[in-house]
């Protein structure tokens, strides 16, 4: 059974391949669609439906006639189901007019641009842009674009790959976690505590591709967020009727609209403190059991998600925080060591991982609900989408952007991420405090990028083994984000949260997706101890770290380095003009002492030399002799009276052993 009949088998409702489409640049119509199967509107092979109607615009993006080709994600809201996200991929290029075969009427410039995209149900961005890159080349190597059985077998071939296809093994090709680490070092950090703060975020980069693939690369750090977590990226209903956007029913509520108010922290979480230490202790797996029991039966008995006591300072809690803290011997090495050197050692940060990381994470409650209820993602978006991040229904976004319009439009955003530069942008100091990395952050940063940047003995081994590698990354993150959905279930006042910014931790709590997460059953978190997984004494080496952050990611630091520069330029120019001009000094008295002394006839010199040699104790007389006249000449030049030298007789000097030209002085 070939493809095609397999396709016609699947029903539409199982094919993960939705359409695939031909977007063309018309010189007077812009960006349209030339060619759609199955068709987007049923009888017509060229038109949008109105909740797409932008899809062009997105298909080839703004700047895209700079690049020969390129591939651009993007987002669109289902037309048919409201919490329905569909990923397209779409790969353009850009020929010349006299490589095409079949030239059109409509083909009025030197160059012809269109892109080839794949409308899908399932986020395998990166396994879809490989073979659709394929498809394009030979698409535009064909020549005659009237030919479209290409496209429809394409149709077929993708439907029928993909429908056997286990996504959980290709959900990151493409999105590689090494080159974010690489591009954003400890900056990545921030940029994964930024999202779940669900501000409005605008990455800005061109060409497109980079800027898609980092976007995604930061949300595949969170567990289970690309398989499961965009579902509703591209779902909001909108107030303004006109947007291009599609009308949702009327029972899809506005993220406004029956919101949780408030999720406190329950009150497992103050009743258990004591036996959740007793469950991490290796010595008493009874206590972990029944523990764990008794906190199913207390969630599972409660009929709200609402429903829960604020963790307040109540005497009890300090008590039992005190009892947890006096029994701390008896914990396993789960626990965070404090080393009695000024760092924890390398030793007991990698049993701590290394624990952490075989801990399932099925029941910690993910994926966090960071994209729903009007919390957008949109790894590309284009200018007519403008108007929709400014829609009341819209809580915020993580958006790419090639236009420059909307990196000077501020009221946009909150932060702007220029990926150019990998400069963060923000104008609120209130926010600047909450991304502030503290120095257990910079510890764990510091530790991640260590092993991406380490030379491996092995080349072919560069990236696909497990320290430094793909999977190792999003694992580290992955216990950085547990540990810290642990620590924010205990006291405000405590160390433990400190050491995640306590100001970042207040301002999580109160956001969709924490409420989301706290309102839900997540036993598995329970099985994490709270705090750091680099807590530790504070070292020099902490204050290093801090200080090259500090100067590499603070604009005052970014002046300071530049004035650096400067001067060094300038100190190594005048260095090396002084150096020049000694040079030259030391040169010319090297000539001047040269002339002085050598002879410019070497022959006389030689037999001077010879004849004073056989003289030598008469020469050693007249040149003591010698000498005494000249000091008592100098004596007369010291006291004022210069006598008359030019009426020596040179003759009698000369007979008597004095300096003859071209002679060495020997005494």
């Amino acid at each position: 059974m070939n493809s095609c009949e397999e396709t016609a088998n699947m029903s539409s409702v199982n094919a993960p391949i939705l359409h695939v489409l031909v977007i063309g640049f018309h010189h007077k119509k812009g960006c349209q669609v030339e060619f759609s199967f199955p068709p987007l509107v049923p009888g017509s092979l060229n038109e949008c439906p109105p909740g797409w109607k932008y899809l062009p615009t997105l298909a080839l993006p703004d700047g895209s006639h700079n690049f020969d080709e390129d591939t651009v994600y993007f987002h669109l809201p289902s037309l048919t189901k409201p919490k329905q996200t569909i990923y397209g991929i779409s790969c353009f290029r850009q020929i010349p007019v006299e490589k095409m075969k079949n030239r059109t009427s409509d083909i009025t410039r030197g160059t012809v641009q269109k892109s080839v995209c794949v409308l899908s149900k399932i986020p395998l961005f990166g396994q879809i842009q490989v073979k659709m890159s394929l498809i394009t080349h030979a698409y535009f190597e064909e020549g005659d674009f009237s030919k479209i059985s290409i496209l429809e077998d394409t149709y077929h071939h993708l439907n029928s790959v993909l429908f056997h296809t286990d996504i959980k093994q290709q959900l990151f090709v493409g999105l590689s976690a090494r080159d974010f680490v690489l591009q954003w070092k400890h900056k990545a950090l921030l940029l994964f505590k930024l999202l779940l703060l669900e501000k409005r975020t605008i990455f800005f980069k061109s060409p497109v591709h980079p800027l898609c693939s980092g976007i995604l690369t930061l949300v595949s750090l969170f567990p289970h967020m690309i398989e499961e977590g965009l579902d509703e990226s591209a779902c909001v209903r909108l107030s303004r009727p006109m947007s291009p956007m599609p009308q949702l029913s009327d029972d899809e509520l506005s993220p406004t609209e029956n919101m949780p108010s408030n999720f406190p922290i329950p009150q497992k979480v103050e009743n258990e403190e004591n036996n959740q230490t007793n469950e991490l202790s290796t010595t008493d797996h009874e206590n972990e059991a029944d523990g764990k029991e008794e906190i199913i039966t207390k969630d599972s008995s409660k009929n709200s998600p609402e429903i829960g006591v604020e963790l307040t300072e109540s005497d009890s809690f300090e008590d039992k925080l005190e009892k947890n803290t006096s029994s701390s011997e008896n914990v396993s090495d789960l626990r965070r060591e404090c080393s009695s050197s000024d760092l924890i050692s390398a030793d007991v940060a990698q049993k701590n991982l290394a624990f952490l990381a075989q801990l399932s994470s099925d029941t910690c409650g993910f994926p966090l609900s960071i994209f729903t209820k009007g919390f957008l993602c949109q790894p590309y978006l284009s200018l007519p989408y403008l108007d929709l991040l400014t829609d009341i229904n819209v809580r915020g976004y993580v958006v790419g952007a090639t236009n420059i319009l909307f990196k000077q439009k501020r009221q946009l955003y909150d932060i702007l991420v220029d990926m150019e530069n990998n400069k963060i942008e923000c104008q609120d100091m209130e926010l600047r405090k909450l991304l502030h990395l503290t120095t257990e952050d910079l510890r764990f940063a510091d530790y991640i990028v260590k092993h991406v940047t380490e030379e491996k003995q092995d080349v072919f081994l560069d990236g696909v083994g497990w320290e430094g590698g793909e999977e190792w990354i999003r694992t580290q993150f992955r216990i950085y984000l547990m540990c810290l959905m642990r620590t924010s279930l205990i006291h405000d006042n405590c160390m433990e949260v400190n050491h995640f910014n306590a100001n970042f931790v207040t301002a999580w709590r109160g956001t969709h997706n924490y409420k989301m997460w706290l309102s839900g059953i997540n036993p598995g978190i329970l099985d994490v101890a709270a705090g750091h997984p680099f807590a530790g004494q504070l070292s020099v080496s902490d204050m290093k770290l801090r200080f090259a952050h500090t100067m590499q990611n603070t604009e005052s630091g970014r002046k300071i380095n530049q004035a650096m520069i400067s001067t060094g330029k300038a100190v190594a120019t005048t260095s090396k003009a002084v150096g020049g001009a000694i040079s030259q000094a030391k040169g010319a008295f090297s000539s001047w002492w040269s002339n002085l002394l050598v002879s410019p006839d070497p022959i006389q010199k030689d037999a001077e030399v010879a004849e004073n040699d056989l003289n030598n104790d008469c020469e050693v007389t007249n040149h003591k002799h010698d000498i005494s006249n000249m000091n008592s000449n100098n004596e007369n030049i010291i006291n004022g009276t210069v006598r008359n030298i030019d009426n020596i007789d040179t003759r009698n000097l000369n007979e008597n052993g004095f300096h003859k030209p071209g002679e060495i002085h020997t005494v």
